[in-house]
């Protein structure tokens, strides 16, 4: 394998943190040399089935709302969940309106929370006009469950169709496997590049974890006052 060994000290910022040293190996392609690594994922259609497992997920997340509200229904709660969330939502538009929400970070959440309601709204009255006109609330209830469950199980079958088996050069295509020499012989560095060859900001490009240096290492200054 090829890796440029780069010693890493922690804690050395912080002097109530008493500093370890060990070796960084920034892993490169034996091929071509290049730092531009990534997961190596077989089948080759991994990609596809990834996005066929987002789109499982989502139609499973886009009808929880539709068990929560046959649920509430089933349970012969009388307030109307359609009723709820939208008072919900015009009391949380209020406060935002009359400026009764200060600062940035909490307006944002608010207005977070408001548009996520917003969305549910309409799953949740289509979710009620089923179970109080259509159909009776426990069929519906299960129904959805049923159609969750079903959803959630394809996604985990997809799932364990894919598996990471090594690193991938993004630059040539080269392959390493997990177990092989790349991943073990962590001295091996045969083009002989340095730490100025790897990419800036340190960190970014993959490494793996090396042996520690023991020995007692100079305590770090204090920053306060003597």
């Amino acid at each position: 394998m090829g890796s440029v060994p780069d010693l890493y000290t922690t804690g050395d910022n912080d002097p109530e943190i008493h500093p370890v040293q060990y070796y960084r190996h920034y892993q490169y392609c034996d091929a071509c040399g290049s730092f531009e690594l990534d997961s190596w994922i077989v089948p080759a259609n991994s990609a596809s089935l990834e996005k066929k497992m987002h789109h499982l997920a989502t139609a499973a997340l886009l009808l929880s709302p539709v068990v929560a509200v046959s649920g509430w229904l089933a349970l012969g709660l009388s307030l109307s969940p359609t009723f709820l969330i939208g008072l919900a939502v015009a009391l949380v538009l209020g406060l935002l309106l009359r400026g009764w929400v200060v600062g940035k970070q909490k307006s944002a959440t608010i207005w977070w929370v408001a548009k996520a309601a917003l969305l549910v709204l309409p799953a949740v009255v289509v979710a009620e006009w089923l179970g109080n006109v259509l159909f009776r609330p426990s069929l519906v209830l299960l129904a959805a469950t049923i159609v969750i469950v079903g959803l959630l199980v394809a996604r985990g079958i997809l799932g364990s169709k894919t598996k990471h088996v090594g690193v991938r050069c993004n630059r040539c295509g080269a392959t390493y496997a997990y177990g092989s020499p790349f991943f073990s012989d962590l001295d091996a560095n045969p083009r002989e590049l340095t730490v100025a060859d790897v990419p800036r900001p340190l960190g970014r490009s993959p490494f793996l974890i090396g042996k520690s240096v023991k020995g007692e290492l100079p305590t770090p200054p204090s920053r306060l006052p003597p």
